[in-house]
């Protein structure tokens, strides 16, 4: 008997949160009003007002506070609701969090506060939100990173001037050494380096100032990138040629597992790939995958049904040019205008067999349903929703976001474990790649 009834309030609290995740007024009043606990995490560590807060249901979280919802209620990782609404632009919860008593200079496990957040994402409304909120904008990571450095990193120019407004330190150093200049210069964002520090308007003279005076050209932060991957990322290509001539090392991978040169390829730049081919001479590359699709078009807009805005039905894809030796293949789906770091990871399949030529539409939402016979035996990863399925854009209203579906050939055989996230399949990958593309397409909220 004892066994049933918990069975059944842990049933209530799965529909309680699946009903704040798909915005279901209704079901969050019923299941409220049947005792449902506000407050109690799910498997992932997160409480309904977090959920509500990162997916921007204003309505839903001011009626989660209404039945007693903590806005201080933190996470495994000390992370907590107003957290959650910053990483994805939320001001009209986050107003709603600081008015219910949310702390402004809350700190995460690493220390990162919302303010940081937000910055990080380049959002100067969100900004100035935590700023008017009395939120340090001095206030340091466990890196000794501060939020003018993740603005400097996000290059956002109204961020970055919010911060100076507010008092931020423009010369503030973190814990090995670098400035928000060196972030900004780094990026290679022109707007950003003078209001830093009046540096100049020409961020390569910025750089190569830092070069002149004994920066090292492969210091790398705390993601493994160097100004190189930083530059090739950007597409910034006179900074990328700049540091070449002062001897970048085109084979380091960032944490992620991606060189320089792999950013270029993703986004199509081929001024920036073509100076990576001359540096590197005789390295070996991966083969270049053609990857295309019938439901999505290059650089167009992501139709409805395979967004959370839709059926979230996963996008069908094809790729060839499958090089010999593979043994099997990845796909991740990853939005780098997201993500705190980004990129947000929306989908990972792998061991998948060498002989697919494809993923079908709709694969099995339930992680448990076995996978489509032109595929059998694959295994869906753990997304950035930290579940083993596909869920389709939703970015935060007014800008553009994304998305790269990447496909991987590999000279691994098909029998990684589950439950891998982005960073672990890109780590366990690392040095198997025989070829790679992606078909990039993007999603926008009015």
């Amino acid at each position: 008997m004892v066994a049933l009834v918990l069975a059944a309030a842990m049933m209530q609290q799965a529909s309680l949160t699946d009903a704040v995740l798909y915005g279901d007024t209704k079901a969050v009043q019923s299941l409220i009003a049947g005792g449902a606990d506000v407050n109690a995490m799910d498997e992932t560590g997160m409480t309904p007002l977090m959920v509500a807060a990162s997916e921007g249901r204003t309505a839903i979280a001011r009626m989660l506070i209404a039945a007693g919802a903590s806005v201080k209620a933190s996470s495994k990782d000390r992370s907590d609701a107003l957290m959650r609404a910053a990483s994805a632009n939320r001001v009209d919860v986050m107003k709603l969090l600081i008015a219910g008593g949310a702390d402004a200079n809350a700190t995460s496990g690493g220390g990162m506060t919302a303010l940081m957040v937000a910055a990080f994402g380049g959002y100067a409304d969100a900004v100035r939100a935590l700023l008017a909120s009395r939120a340090n904008p001095n206030a340091k990571d466990s890196q000794g990173r501060t939020a003018m450095m993740a603005a400097a990193t996000s290059g956002d120019a109204g961020t970055v001037e919010a911060l100076i407004g507010a008092g931020g330190d423009p010369a503030i150093a973190d814990a090995g050494g670098s400035t928000p200049l060196t972030y900004a210069a780094a990026e290679g964002h022109a707007d950003v380096v003078p209001l830093v520090s009046a540096a100049g308007d020409n961020c390569v003279e910025v750089v190569q100032m830092l070069l002149d005076r004994g920066a090292r050209v492969d210091a790398k932060d705390h993601d493994g990138r160097t100004a190189l991957i930083k530059a090739s990322q950007a597409g910034h290509l006179e900074m990328v040629r700049l540091l070449l001539q002062h001897g970048a090392d085109i084979n380091i991978r960032d944490g992620n597992g991606r060189t320089g040169w792999t950013f270029a390829a993703m986004s199509g730049r081929l001024d920036i790939a073509e100076l990576f081919k001359q540096a590197r001479a005789a390295h070996a590359v991966p083969q270049p995958l053609e990857v295309t699709s019938t439901a999505l078009k290059v650089d167009q807009p992501i139709p409805k049904q395979y967004t959370a805005d839709g059926r979230n039905d996963s996008p069908p894809l094809a790729w060839s040019g499958v090089p010999d030796g593979t043994k099997s293949l990845a796909v991740v789906c990853e939005d780098p205008d997201a993500g705190n770091p980004p990129p947000f990871a929306h989908w990972l399949v792998y061991n998948i067999p060498p002989d697919a030529n494809g993923l079908p539409e709709a694969i099995p939402f339930e992680p448990d349903q076995p996978m489509p016979k032109e595929i059998a035996g694959s295994t869906q990863g753990v997304s950035g929703f930290r579940r083993p399925i596909y869920r389709g854009p939703a970015p935060p209203p007014g800008k553009m976001h994304h998305y790269h579906f990447v496909v991987y050939a590999l000279d691994m055989t098909p029998d990684l474990k589950p439950g891998l996230t982005r960073a672990d399949l890109l780590e366990a990958i690392n040095g198997h790649i025989l070829g790679q593309g992606e078909l990039i397409a993007t999603y926008e909220r009015k």
